[in-house]
């Protein structure tokens, strides 16, 4: 048991586990989230208050942020085992003794194989590929990875009962307490449980800093220039961490995690979740929020071309009043948004795109898709990305068209100039061939324009490259729906990662 008020509002959960000398060869000691952190096991709930168990980097989280929650390390699971109690997920890892190289290496394995073991929409070899994001390594033997994946899913995870963590995730899961404290440095720190609480104490602290998943703020600690004065943990207020069917509209909670948002709807929306499943590892998506994403206002942010794209609105709450605010408007600048003292974000508002509600709109079919141009497709920030989308009549004629990106200006953007040259011409190669030099003089006017701060960050070549991107990855969205209504034409590697392979004979 921890006393958290005893200890700095900043202080990370890695720091302080290294420093009261917990892990094994040092794992929490300056833990890199992009050589795969260092992973916990933490029993989370999901948009149902049902609980659930998610890997989280120690080094990314706040150690307030998880004040009153339940962890398990790597090396307790390990001492479970030498006591004669293994979980089913240690006996199978020991399988694979060849695996890994180091403990460092081992503990983030075994962290993944845990969650997967109590994932209960874990069924495909593209999701164990996915849930292995921050394990690679060149200490990590590929091959007994793959094999450790095919014994997993191989196994009754139903029948074979994990001593300890059976009763954990049965029944419901309450919020995390209500708490508060003020630390040494005169810091303070708020888990309120209400909306309600929440406006109010932004009254009080109109210069507070929201924390979600807090992955955002953990990753530089003291020396991030976050103004620690005053932290409001969202993570307390059942409705922010909730997500809403209203019929025409999902209503989700800004609190809620990627991974939570992927789960409840990533089907409805293929796309969505694409964007979701490239961004970071799992461990850190487990943490970071949709609220999160939006709210830090990062120049190159994945998820919020994808929420262009989609329509979306951020609905903002203050002790004022409410007001709906399309994601599109919602950036000013680096790091500066729309919301005026005392407002937060409560929900983000996705279209419903049944039959009914396109028809509503005044289409028939809707295409969507978007895009990520990084380094490697996991363990590496994105540099640019682009999500598109249009909405076609029966005679397959655009009637909205989305062209949305980041990484190009100071903020995302929307080419709205050449979304209305697209309304009413055919949706065929040759009206998205002449569009090309248009999008291009657009998006350059915005990096020209506001975003010239940014773009003097980049080097010569970088600018170039992602001006070509602007028109390679929207031709590549035609070419992938070149025609209304058929499969899309899969024209990256990510099919490989998603579908199990095909049967040999």
């Amino acid at each position: 048991v921890i006393r958290v008020s005893r200890e700095p509002v900043f202080r990370t959960l890695a720091d302080f586990l290294d420093g009261e000398g917990y892990g094994r060869e040092g794992r929490y000691r300056r833990s890199d989230p992009w050589q795969g952190g260092a992973p916990l096991l933490l029993l989370d709930s999901d948009t149902r208050s049902k609980p659930v168990l998610r890997s989280i980097d120690a080094g990314l989280t706040l150690l307030a942020a998880v004040s009153g929650r339940k962890l398990w390390s790597a090396e307790g699971l390990s001492r479970d085992a030498e006591r004669g109690k293994p979980h089913p997920a240690v006996t199978l890892l020991e399988g694979q003794p060849d695996l890994v190289a180091s403990w460092r290496s081992r503990a983030q394995v075994l962290t993944a194989l845990v969650e997967a073991w109590h994932r209960t929409d874990l069924e495909s070899p593209g999701q164990w590929t996915d849930q292995l994001d921050g394990c690679l390594s060149r200490l990590v033997s590929y091959p007994a990875l793959r094999d450790l994946g095919t014994a997993l899913m191989k196994r009754d995870r139903n029948e074979v009962a994990a001593e300890g963590f059976a009763s954990l995730l049965a029944g419901d899961l309450p919020e995390p307490e209500e708490f508060s404290y003020v630390d040494s440095l005169k810091n303070r720190f708020y888990r309120p449980h209400t909306l309600v609480d929440l406006a109010k104490l932004l009254v009080q602290f109109p210069t507070a800093t929201l924390v979600g998943g807090s992955a955002g703020l953990a990753q530089f600690g003291e020396r991030s220039g976050t103004d620690w004065s005053c932290l409001i943990s969202l993570e307390g207020i059942g409705d922010l961490r909730t997500v809403y069917d209203r019929k025409n509209q999902w209503l989700i909670g800004s609190a809620t995690s990627l991974t939570a948002v992927q789960e409840a709807i990533g089907a409805l929306y293929p796309a969505l979740a694409k964007a979701i499943r490239r961004q970071a590892t799992r461990p850190i998506r487990n943490r970071a929020t949709l609220g999160g994403c939006l709210t830090s206002a990062r120049p190159d942010d994945e998820i919020a071309p994808i929420l262009m794209a989609l329509d979306a609105m951020v609905r903002v709450i203050s002790m004022d009043g409410e007001r709906d605010i399309p994601v599109a408007r919602f950036f000013e600048g680096t790091g500066k948004t729309n919301l005026r003292p005392g407002e937060f974000v409560a929900d983000v508002i996705l279209p419903q795109f049944s039959v009914e509600g396109l028809k509503a709109r005044g289409a028939a079919l809707r295409l969507c898709d978007s895009y990520l141009a990084a380094p490697r497709r996991t363990l590496a920030p994105g540099g640019m990305a682009a999500a598109f989308a249009v909405e076609l009549d029966p005679d397959s004629r655009v009637t909205q068209a989305f062209l949305a990106y980041s990484g190009v200006s100071d903020r995302p953007v929307r080419a709205r100039e050449a979304e209305k040259a697209l309304v009413g011409k055919s949706w065929s190669e040759e009206t998205v061939v002449g569009l090309l030099s248009r999008v291009s003089q657009e998006i350059e006017s915005f990096a020209s324009g506001p975003g010239k701060t940014f773009r003097a960050s980049l080097t010569d070549s970088e600018q170039e490259y992602r001006r070509q991107l602007v028109i390679t990855l929207l031709q590549k969205f035609f070419y992938q729906y070149p025609y209304p209504g058929k499969t899309a034409t899969e024209l990256g590697v990510i099919g490989e990662y998603l579908a199990p392979p095909a049967a040999k004979g």
